[in-house]
């Protein structure tokens, strides 16, 4: 687990985008980042789901073992680490899903606790879980997913989902979860998201942040915050090159700072 997140310190992530980051769009899209996500996807036996239907599956490994197949391989062409991450009304449908994409080859798994679809509030689940009167539920999911899955967990938050995430994030933190993917885009998002970010208690916690970033400058910005990672979500839609772009520039200013210490370590 620690040389996983060592190899993901400062680095780019292409967020999951629903309808977009398929395993093609990742191979391009994601090029030179650190990892690329797949997803997110829902799991749901209705046929009414308000969502990009490519991104929708029925319960059931033989429904989605082989696009998840497929699609890791091909993500895997990017030559960053894959993840996958999914959403469902019931937990026990998110975990087949994400056994189905360790076995697929996937290096990461993602819960989206981000989506405010009416069909997940209505269940207490996705968002709904961070709800303080919804975190005993919370704390079940987690085990639940951290008893199954054998590889590093991820949790994707929205930092203005609702009132209760921030305290949430404690909760999620002490459940074990090892990554917590928060996507902190406000109408403010320079003052408001990165207070957000400076505020949170980083210890035992590897942090992916986005929202907004779409150049170097705020990709630093973000950092400077104290995170270990930041991820590009629309931005990457129209720019394929914009994650490898600045995963580059970052790992530049990361040498140089490395090589400045030493020289000043030797001096």
């Amino acid at each position: 687990m620690e040389n996983n997140l060592k190899d993901l310190q400062n680095g780019v992530v292409l967020a999951e985008l629903g309808g977009y980051t398929n395993g093609e769009f990742c191979a391009i899209h994601g090029k030179g980042a650190t990892l690329v996500m797949l997803g997110t996807y829902i799991v749901d036996n209705s046929d009414s789901v308000d969502y990009s239907k490519d991104f929708v599956f029925k319960s059931g490994e033989n429904n989605y073992y082989s696009y998840l197949k497929e699609n890791i391989v091909k993500a895997k062409e990017s030559n960053a680490k894959v993840g996958v991450s999914v959403v469902s009304t019931n937990i026990s449908d998110t975990i087949d899903f994400l056994l189905a994409s360790q076995k697929a080859g996937a290096d990461y798994a993602s819960f989206c606790a981000h989506s405010t679809m009416k069909m997940f509030i209505n269940n207490d689940t996705s968002s709904a879980l961070l709800l303080r009167k919804n975190w005993e539920k919370l704390k079940k999911s987690i085990r639940k997913i951290l008893r199954e899955i054998g590889i590093p967990v991820i949790f994707k938050i929205g930092a203005f989902d609702n009132p209760d995430v921030f305290d949430a994030i404690e909760i999620i933190k002490d459940e074990g979860i090892p990554i917590i993917h928060i996507n902190v885009k406000s109408k403010n998002k320079d003052l408001k998201g990165m207070n957000f970010l400076r505020n949170i208690n980083k210890e035992n916690i590897f942090i992916i942040a986005g929202g907004g970033i779409k150049d170097i400058n705020s990709a630093s910005r973000m950092l400077d915050t104290g995170i270990n990672a930041i991820s590009i979500g629309s931005a990457a839609i129209k720019n394929p090159d914009i994650c490898g772009h600045i995963q580059k520039l970052i790992r530049q200013t990361t040498l140089k700072l490395s090589s400045n210490t030493i020289s000043t370590w030797k001096d």
